[in-house]
This record gives structure tokens, C-alpha cells and sequence, in this order.
């Protein structure tokens, strides 16, 4: 998988320095932001996006007139949240936990994610370009991990697990798909032609499960109650960029 995307980010790159070559205004360079449900002003919501939901990577961008192609590859972590409940199948030896004990649980993923979007400058000028886009993007899933709350409850009691039960559900994986599809659509500005800020969309296609009851710890966790539709993945991206050149 890894060398798969190496190979995509490098035939990108290499078709952009194609066009570079033929004439056309060609510019690469770093980007850095954050992922967020809900946009926002204030310093310390965007401190808080920074902080935990960081994403960083590179972009290239091929100018055509006032129209322009910008592949970027871009490199986060993203999490879901779910509340189930302990079944008494596999459970009762594994996680020593009763019987419709109900458990919060937190996937995280750390994703590779490649938008190729086109665009056109509203406003282009040495001082200031006003740019809108939109188009495709492939989220690759390299690796996930799930995190369990300490506490659970049963019948309406909060109780904590040991360190026995703690380790053992610490050790479950859910099954992710290794690529999920989605849109982006957003706005741009770029200052003096070189310092770029990006506010785009990503409207999920793909759900990251076709179906939690088909995972490995299905004998475990009833997810009955959970919507996988909600993990379509759609929220706004927010990112600042230096194009070298």
C-alpha cells in the first residue's frame, strides 16, 4: 500500500513537472492545518484544531490561464466515536465484562488522503488571487487503533474496568476499508503569489465500514444502535501553504 501511494505521488508530481516544462506556470510547496466539524474564528478553537487534529503535506499547482490543477497529498488522523454494548458470546472470556455493559470506544485512523482539484482565479493579481475548487479525493486508511473509556455502565451504574479488562479490549481492531471516496469543494487565497490559504469541504462518498456487525470483535460488541453512515468522514479542511516557485 505504501509504495502504491508513493508511486501515485510521484507519477503527480512528475506530470505537473511535465507541464511546467512545456510553458505552462508551475508551483510546489508545503502545506500545514487542521480538520474541523464546524469552522471557526476564534483563537482557540483553531489552537485546538491544530492540536488535535493536525494535518499536514504538499501540493503542486499547474496555472492554465485562470484555471489551475492542484493535487495534494495530505497526511491526519481522523477518529469515530461509538457506544455499544457488550454481547455474552465471546465477550464473558475475553473482556470478563457483563452482559449489556454498555462501552464508549473511539476509532482512530491515521489517513493518507489524495484531492486532485481544479480550479479558477476570481481575482488574480500580484497582491492577491481569490481562487474556488473542487474535485475528487481518495482516502487511504493506513493504520487504526481502538481506544476504550475506562468506565461503563450497567443497568444504570458507571463502574471502571481493571487493568486485565482495560488490556484485553486495548488489543481489538476493527476491520476499515483501505480506501474511501470523497469531494471536496472549497475557496482559496493566495498573498503575493505565494503564501496560500485553502478552505475546503470534504463531502464523504464512502462509508469507512460496510457493516460494523461484519468486524473481527462483532462477537463482542453488539453495534446494533451505530450508523455507519456517520462515518462518511464530511468536515471541513482548513490549511496554510508556501509555494516555492
Amino acid at each position: 500500500m505504501k509504495k502504491t501511494l508513493l508511486l501515485i505521488a510521484a507519477l503527480l508530481l512528475l506530470g505537473s513537472t511535465t507541464f511546467a516544462g512545456g510553458g505552462f506556470d508551475f508551483g510546489i510547496g508545503p502545506k500545514v492545518g487542521y480538520q474541523t466539524a464546524r469552522l471557526s474564528y476564534k483563537a482557540a478553537d483553531i489552537k485546538s484544531g491544530f492540536s488535535n487534529h493536525f494535518t499536514a503535506g504538499i501540493f503542486a499547482r499547474v496555472n492554465l490561464g485562470r484555471f489551475y490543477l492542484q493535487p495534494e497529498l495530505l497526511y491526519f488522523k481522523t477518529s469515530n466515536v461509538f457506544d455499544v454494548s457488550v454481547t455474552g458470546t465471546g465477550s464473558a472470556n475475553l473482556f470478563n465484562l457483563p452482559t449489556g455493559a454498555n462501552v464508549n470506544m473511539t476509532l482512530t485512523q491515521m489517513n493518507l488522503q489524495l484531492p486532485v482539484l481544479v480550479g479558477f482565479n476570481i481575482i488574480d493579481n500580484t497582491i492577491i488571487t481569490l481562487r474556488v475548487q473542487a474535485g475528487p479525493t481518495a482516502n487511504f486508511v493506513l493504520n487504526s487503533k481502538t481506544l476504550y473509556n475506562e468506565t461503563y455502565s450497567i443497568n444504570g451504574q458507571e463502574a471502571t474496568m481493571n487493568p486485565q479488562q482495560q488490556e484485553a479490549v486495548s488489543n481489538q481492531r476493527f476491520d476499515t476499508k483501505s480506501i474511501a471516496w470523497g469531494l471536496q469543494a472549497g475557496v482559496g487565497i493566495d498573498l503575493l503569489r505565494r503564501i496560500t490559504l485553502d478552505i475546503n469541504y470534504n463531502f464523504g462518498l464512502s462509508k469507512i465500514f460496510n457493516n460494523l456487525s461484519a468486524t473481527t470483535i462483532d462477537d463482542y460488541f453488539d453495534f446494533g444502535n451505530v450508523n455507519v453512515d456517520n462515518t462518511r468522514q464530511g468536515q471541513f479542511l482548513v490549511t496554510v501553504g508556501f509555494k516555492f516557485f
